[in-house]
């Protein structure tokens, strides 16, 4: 695939980005939170998405250990 900001990784590749498991991935489709993309048989999740949701997700951790400690 080229470098496009669109390019789609399959839920393995994406995980392993994410550095959690696929059943994380499908949890999170699942629930909303992540969006993915269908074009044939397997379920995929564009590059552009999934960065901004771990940007977004880390950015929540954050705040939340703030108001913790």
């Amino acid at each position: 695939m080229s470098g496009e900001a669109s390019e789609l990784l399959l839920l393995v590749e994406a995980a392993k980005q994410a550095r959690v498991s696929v059943e994380t991935m499908r949890f999170w489709i699942r629930t909303g939170k992540l969006a993915s993309v269908r074009p044939g048989r397997r379920r995929m999740i564009r590059r552009d998405v999934l960065e901004a949701f771990l940007l977004r997700d880390s950015l929540a951790e954050r705040k939340e250990a703030r108001i913790v400690l």
